[in-house]
């Protein structure tokens, strides 16, 4: 007959750093392994090194990227240039007393100016990046998997370096 009380922890509770025995002993089930014997695997697919996309797919995708580009730094230059008025426009009416709370939604103007300026210019790196990869010809390759990543999802997010599933694991 097997042993019961092999299979189980008794625990000593600590109250304030002491331990304290407790008049019933708690008896907690101790934790097998679960774990799945492993069979034979599968052998897994080799890493791609080369983009699987035509030179004719390279040169569409990098003629978007370029668009994209071009359209982040206009924005850039417009959220930049309205700082630079906001504080021109502060030097000028330094002189005049404002209201508190005129001067709170001014500071959270610039905070949220500066947001997207943090986040436009985080995209740009995103899209030099992907120009990065269409020059070395590892465009459409995920970074993790080294699968490639689907067509659509390059329409999609012309800018992406992993595949969908990798995407969502990481949020």
């Amino acid at each position: 007959m097997k042993n019961p009380a092999a299979n189980v922890i008794i625990v000593t509770l600590f109250f304030y750093g002491f331990p304290f025995e407790p008049e019933i002993p708690i008896i907690m089930p101790k934790k097998t392994s679960t774990a799945p014997k492993k069979t034979a695997e599968p052998p897994e697919e080799p890493r791609l090194t080369r983009t699987y996309l035509t030179d004719e797919e390279l040169e569409h995708f990098r003629h978007i990227l370029l668009k994209r580009r071009e359209e982040v730094l206009r924005d850039l230059d417009i959220l930049r240039s309205s700082l630079s008025e906001e504080n021109v426009e502060d030097s000028i009416n330094s002189n005049y007393s404002m209201h508190m709370a005129d001067h709170g939604t001014e500071t959270m103007d610039r905070e949220q100016r500066f947001m997207f300026i943090a986040r436009d210019e985080r995209y740009l790196h995103y899209i030099d990046q992907a120009l990065e990869r269409i020059r070395n010809k590892t465009y459409g390759i995920c970074v993790k998997s080294g699968k490639p990543i689907p067509k659509k999802r390059l329409e999609a997010v012309p800018h992406t370096s992993v595949r969908i599933e990798f995407k969502q694991t990481k949020k």
